[in-house]
């Protein structure tokens, strides 16, 4: 949805309504950071900060009087010509899945995930041996098994053949490794039941390409894919010595930033492994869309779905830039996972 097409107008704000709080609310539903309320000669604009940039969110007819003061927010003041304008920073929401959040999972996948894992279809974490996927699968697992769910793990033809004849809700298979396995896993999925299923593949399109490869039949993957997942494990800078650096220019070109865009660099304290404290992981996802499905169904290239795919969402690539701007990880583990 774009940013236009989610504004909403409101023609007159109804007296008996808690304007402020709806506002809170919407902000909050929406993993917002900031909310700014900008009175100009026309009305009164609403924004609010999502996923680092602001997006339009309420278009008022007229400045009104809100008062935050009983929400438990900070407010930041400043008077204008037509009213005062604030800026409102909201707290951290807490970690509703927060063992998928604690692998680095940004908070706007794993609820995205936490969705998926509500009913059945085949969820896939690819990536190459040490990349961390055994881990995620792990977690995806324990997110599912909520106490109303028969919870079952296999691993051989044998043993997911009889996982399937105890009536499972979620099945989890560790390794997807060949046709045989590919094709009992999109046949269970197509039954109703939640496949969980780890792949090594270079990326969450390589996966696709890889079920193809076992001639996995199009209409019955394309109508059971739920999400793929690719992941990298990359080193953690330390935040009690990171420092600020100037990018060089051949990092900068690489992963296009301004020249003299500022990233962190590893120095070493006592709390550290050489200005680095322990790992995270880097996460691309693949939601199944009715555009993907079709994309699937028709034999679409790995272009094509890329294309569709990370249109509006981040590749590992860029998924990676994010974190060296926000201090996470230095330039040359993002060139790294970049260029693999």
């Amino acid at each position: 949805m774009s940013a236009e097409s989610s504004i909403q107008t409101l023609s007159a704000p109804n007296p008996g309504v808690d304007l402020a709080g709806e506002i809170l609310a919407q902000a909050r539903s929406r993993d917002a950071t900031h909310v700014h309320i900008e009175p100009h000669a026309g009305g009164t604009r609403v924004r609010m900060r999502i996923g680092g940039q602001l997006s339009e969110a309420l278009s008022l007819p007229a400045p009104v009087d809100l008062d935050f003061a009983d929400h438990g927010v900070d407010v930041a003041r400043l008077a204008t010509p037509h009213g005062e304008r604030m800026v409102l920073h909201l707290p951290e929401p807490a970690m509703r899945f927060g063992e998928l959040e604690a692998l680095g999972m940004p908070s706007r996948l794993a609820l995205a995930l936490g969705s998926d894992l509500s009913r059945g279809g085949l969820m896939i974490i690819a990536g190459p041996d040490g990349s961390g996927k055994a881990t995620t699968l792990r977690a995806l697992l324990r997110e599912a098994d909520d106490g109303t769910r028969n919870v079952l793990t296999a691993q051989t033809t044998d043993e997911i053949r009889a996982a399937l004849r105890q009536d499972p809700d979620v099945l989890m298979i560790a390794s997807i490794a060949d046709r045989e396995t590919a094709a009992l896993a999109v046949q269970a999925a197509g039954a109703g039941h939640l496949v969980l299923g780890g792949i090594d593949a270079r990326d969450a399109v390589a996966a696709i390409h890889r079920l193809r490869d076992w001639r996995v039949e199009p209409f019955q993957l394309a109508s059971t894919l739920r999400a793929v997942v690719a992941q990298r494990l990359v080193k953690r800078l330390c935040r009690s010595c990171r420092e600020p650096v100037q990018a060089q220019g051949s990092v900068s070109s690489l992963l296009g930033f301004d020249s003299g865009a500022v990233v962190y660099a590893p120095v070493g304290c006592d709390q550290c492994d050489g200005g680095y404290a322990g790992r995270t992981a880097v996460f691309e996802a693949i939601h199944a869309d009715a555009a993907l499905r079709r994309l699937i169904n028709d034999g679409g290239d790995g272009a094509i779905i890329a294309r569709h795919a990370f249109l509006n969402a981040p590749n590992l690539g860029s998924a990676a830039r994010t974190l060296v701007r926000q201090g996470i990880i230095t330039p040359e583990e993002a060139v790294r996972i970049s260029r693999s």
